[in-house]
Order: structure tokens, then sequence, then C-alpha cells
């Protein structure tokens, strides 16, 4: 079909995160059965909207509409399916990230589509966190205002193999849960019942503030059998090691006494242990065995994370390799330190005493620092941890005295 026949289109695309990892950890059987809940929920939110769904791949949709209004409400309509489905059978998560653009498209005879818009679209949709969607500013132009939905600048993007930065927004409905809840619901799958002050305020609080800084961490302790019978004192100083104020929290719990704790229970001594608020989010990942939501202050600074307690090993150390592939960093290469944030490295706890691995960066267009650690032995723990801005002095400082606590 020739490019005078062409017409502008606007292109959903939908992507299930962590599928392979599902699929490994639970088998094909149980991943053709999320999978085909996926398919069923992207066919009826999209013919819903009088969209066109033009392929599927298992894990990924792909979804074509003339207006991008009806584009846009199918992707809210799609992102409330995805929490119902999931609230309702917790064994199939369907945490998927949605990204839209529009521009001209040609319809080839295959009835494939080729345009600039389908690339943006998918680069998009790999920056959505699961449970958001993520808009180009082109696509918000035209559909315009949109009863019931507002849109939430996320800057400008540099995405792979475009040659321009794409302004970008994310997607709000008033029908979601509150902006605490739906906050833990994009980066740690649905919320749960909460202990201690509620995580929401908390969370609200935090939406209010523009420093901070975003960490993805990784973190397991020594062995269960090891610091057995002692209690171990954790402190907090002021950033940089200042001399300015400093928490000394007394761990009464043993490790070994922990480790008899049911999975739940041994992360929420954790909290109990450093004051942390915390939300039970249930088993949200595959291999998970328990998950809080959490939030807490380095200094004035709040930073709100998620532990995951995993099964095994093999589980946890597939997690970071998966994380350390997303970001696109080179193991042992470049450091993580205040003054050079960028590069996978080795980290001690003590001298002679190997803590790890870890991977540092910032993404300035999302306005975030990241940073990933795993320790050698003991707890199979994953936490995720986010604020916005690039702080990452003020997050190494943190992750400094952190890294030790999860024991």
């Amino acid at each position: 079909m020739s490019e005078s026949s062409a017409d502008v289109r606007t292109f959903l695309i939908a992507d299930v995160r962590g599928y392979t990892r599902f699929t490994e950890e639970y088998g094909d059987e149980v991943a053709a059965r999320l999978a085909a809940k996926f398919v069923e929920v992207v066919q009826d939110s999209v013919e819903g909207r009088g969209g066109t769904v033009v392929e599927i791949r298992g894990d990924e949709a792909l979804a074509v509409f003339t207006s991008p209004r009806q584009a846009i409400r199918a992707a809210v309509d799609l992102q409330a399916r995805f929490d119902e489905e999931t609230e309702a059978d917790s064994e199939l998560p369907l945490r998927v990230g949605i990204g839209i653009d529009s521009g001209e498209a040609i319809l080839l005879d295959d009835g494939s589509y080729r345009g600039g818009a389908l690339n943006v679209a998918a680069r998009l949709c790999g920056r959505a966190h699961g449970g958001e969607v993520l808009l180009s500013e082109g696509t918000s132009r035209l559909a315009g205002r949109l009863p019931g939905i507002s849109y939430v600048d996320r800057g400008r993007a540099h995405l792979k193999n475009i040659s321009e930065p794409i302004h970008t927004f994310a997607v709000r409905s008033e029908r979601e849960p509150a902006t605490a809840n739906r906050w833990v619901l994009m980066f740690f799958g649905r919320p749960g019942r909460t202990f201690g002050w509620k995580l929401g305020m908390a969370v609200v609080l935090i939406a209010a503030i523009t420093a901070g800084a975003v960490v993805y961490l990784t973190a397991r302790g020594p062995e269960a059998t090891q610091g057995a019978g002692k209690t171990t004192p954790s402190t907090t100083m002021g950033e940089e090691g200042s001399s300015g104020s400093m928490t000394t929290t007394d761990h009464t719990m043993t490790t070994g006494a922990r480790s008899n704790l049911p999975p739940l229970e041994q992360l929420m001594s954790y909290a109990t242990e450093n004051k942390w608020t915390c939300s039970d989010l249930g088993a949200i990942q595959p291999g998970a065995r328990a998950a809080l939501a959490c939030s807490t202050q380095s200094q004035t600074y709040p930073v709100v994370f998620q532990m995951t307690l995993f099964r095994n090993e093999r589980i946890l150390r597939n997690a970071y390799a998966a994380e350390l592939r997303q970001a696109n960093i080179r193991p042992n290469t470049g450091d993580c330190t205040p003054d050079a944030w960028g590069g996978e490295i080795e980290w001690f706890h003590g001298i002679g005493e190997p803590g790890g691995r870890a991977f540092c960066h910032l993404d300035e267009a999302d306005q975030r620092a990241y940073l990933t650690w795993t320790s050698d032995a003991g707890k199979k723990i994953l936490v995720v941890a986010q604020l916005n801005g690039l702080q990452h002095r003020r997050l190494f400082f943190w992750w400094r005295n952190v890294r030790h606590d999860l024991v």
C-alpha cells in the first residue's frame, strides 16, 4: 500500500511484566492460563472502545484505534480490569505496562502496520511500570481533555532508536485508588492490609516533596545460624557521616528466631525493629513468599520501599540479573559512590567480608536514581524503593547503612 494512503492512527501496546520469570517458576501450563486471561481482557477492553487487536504474542498485545480518546479510555479500562482479575486470582498476577502513541501509519496487505508511532508506543510500553499507562505529548494533544482522566507530566524521555526526546505523560483515572495506594500498586503490585500508621498517609507526604531518589535493591543477610543469640544495634547517621542527628535501633530479635517465623512475619520483624510503616502486598512476584510495601525517613527525606522474600537463591539471582539487563549496564564496570553513580560492583560488609553485588544508574528523563543490590548468604530478600529526583548522594548514604540491616 502506498504512502498516500497513510492515515493518522493511535497505537496501544501492552506487555505483562515478569512473564518470562513467571513461566520459569510456575511452568508452561500456568503461564498459558495467565496469557489466556491477558488475551481475554485485552480483546474485551479494546473492542469495547472501538479498537482493533492487530497482534497478540503471548504476553504482549498491539491494538490500533482511529480515535486517540478511545485508545486512552481503553488503556484505563485495561488497567482496571487487570487489577480486578489479579485481585480475584492472585496466583495469576496481571501486572501490565501500557504505551500509547499516535501518528501516520500505513496498513500493509498482511494486516500489519508500518509507522514511527508503533516504535514510540513500544518504547513507552517498555518504560511503563506494571499498572502504568504512558503516552506521548502528541497523543495527549490529539485527545485533549477527557472527563475523569488527567495527565501527569513525566518529562522528556530519550527512547532507544528514536532520534528526538519524547515528552511523555502518565495517565490517571478518577476511578483509580487514592494517589498513595495507586503509587504502591504501580510499582509493587496490588495493595493489601496496612500495618502501623497508614501507609497511604506516608506516601501522600512523599508525593508533596520534590527531592528524593529511586532505588531498586536486593539483599540477603548472613545464614540463619550466624549471630544467633545476639542483638544488633543499627545506627543511621546524617548525610555524608555528618554530626547531625543519629537514631539508634536495638534489634531485639535474633536471626535464628526470625528464621522460624512465617515469611510475612519475618519481613514484619524488620519493620517492627526499624519502626517502618508497612502494608502486606502478598506474594506479588513469581517465586515470592511474602512482600511488604514500607515507608521510613532518612533524615528529612522519606524513603518508600518494598521488601519481597523469595523462595530460593536462584530466583533471587535471576531477579537481579533481569534488572541488570534492563538497565543495560555491563558487569564489573563503573562505580556506585557519592561522586560516581553508574556501574556494577562488588560491595562489602567490612574489610575481608564480602557483601554481594550492586549496580546503580541515573535516569535523567525519569528524574530518578536507581540502585540494585544482593548479598551473598542467608535471606533471599528483594527490596524496591522509590522517591522522585536525582539525589544519588543521599541515596548512597541511605544505602550504606540499610544494606547491613537486612540480615
